[in-house]
């Protein structure tokens, strides 16, 4: 993710409503929100919106049953072959047999990133699966598939269109989130892995579209299938445990701040009231947010056009 930015840390202004490393603000106005904005410019969070206050869970893990392991790759396999996914599976498919430069290198990263200090050479088999798996989670995320990931955005006022797109029959709280990027070390050290993994924005991928020894015939096919990422400037978490992220962070805290002797801002919650929805939609679309640009395909227009039509 590049060279880090420092974090918020504890301050006493904002003691009462921080704990175990949860920062909980209120905005009741388009001023409001922007001035924490701009306060928070300097530090590396990644943000996400949500239009109530529910858990930071992925969508397969919202119902009632958990499922296995097994069922998931399930789930998986059957959206990796279909139709729609052709060119994407025998893209990376072929990059994969041949060994692409480019390929090789975007995994090493991968590796890095998800397993830091871990042998290359244990890793090699479960990790190249594991790439190509979160390949087709993020694009099956941002088309609507159940998937184990939890998207994010880099901009907050992307986060914050879509805390307010959708109408709702509650009138209660929209919520923005940030993450700070060294949530990464929150680190499971008896399993050796992060409880909270970031999975960078799914630039490999435009890497080896790039790539002049890439093969030619599938690359516009495939660049169109990351066009919302791209729009959204897409990123995504995934939990060791499976577990809301707010919840994790809490947990996981206590010990952090002992090891570290550091009081640090892991997640922003932003509040904000759904009575300011129609201001808010219209100061973002001032700034080029809108669902034209956040979808930009078919969809998008259909849906920018529903939230114009007053009947």
């Amino acid at each position: 993710m590049g060279e880090e930015k420092p974090v918020l840390r504890y301050t006493d202004n904002m003691w009462e409503d921080c704990k175990n490393g949860v920062w909980t603000v209120e905005c009741g106005c388009w001023q409001e929100f922007e001035n924490r904005i701009q306060e928070y410019k300097q530090y590396a969070y990644v943000w996400r919106g949500q239009s109530s206050v529910k858990p930071l869970l992925p969508t397969i893990y919202r119902g009632q049953k958990t499922p296995d392991d097994k069922k998931i790759e399930q789930h998986l396999n059957r959206f990796r072959n279909m139709p729609a996914v052709d060119a994407l599976r025998q893209f990376l498919e072929d990059s994969r047999k041949n060994r692409l430069k480019a390929f090789t290198d975007a995994l090493s990263e991968y590796r890095n990133m998800t397993s830091p200090g871990a042998d290359p050479n244990g890793l090699k088999e479960n990790s190249e699966k594991n790439f190509i798996d979160d390949i087709y989670w993020a694009i099956g995320q941002h088309h609507g598939l159940t998937t184990p990931l939890l998207d994010w955005t880099r901009d907050p006022y992307k986060a914050l269109f879509f805390a307010f797109c959708e109408k709702k029959e509650k009138n209660d709280k929209r919520v923005v989130f940030g993450l700070a990027e060294k949530s990464r070390r929150l680190f499971d050290k008896r399993q050796h892995k992060r409880n909270i993994e970031f999975l960078a924005d799914q630039g490999f991928v435009e890497t080896l579209l790039g790539s002049s020894d890439s093969p030619s015939g599938v690359k516009e096919r495939i660049g169109q299938m990351f066009g919302r990422i791209n729009a959204q400037e897409g990123q995504f978490t995934r939990t060791l445990h499976n577990e809301d992220i707010e919840e994790q962070v809490k947990k996981v805290y206590v010990e952090f701040k002992r090891r570290r002797k550091k009081e640090i801002v892991f997640l922003i919650k932003i509040l904000i009231p759904d009575g300011v929805r129609e201001d808010f939609l219209e100061e973002l679309e001032g700034m080029g947010i809108t669902y034209k640009t956040m979808y930009p395909d078919l969809q998008g227009a259909a849906l920018d056009c529903n939230l114009k039509f007053k009947p």
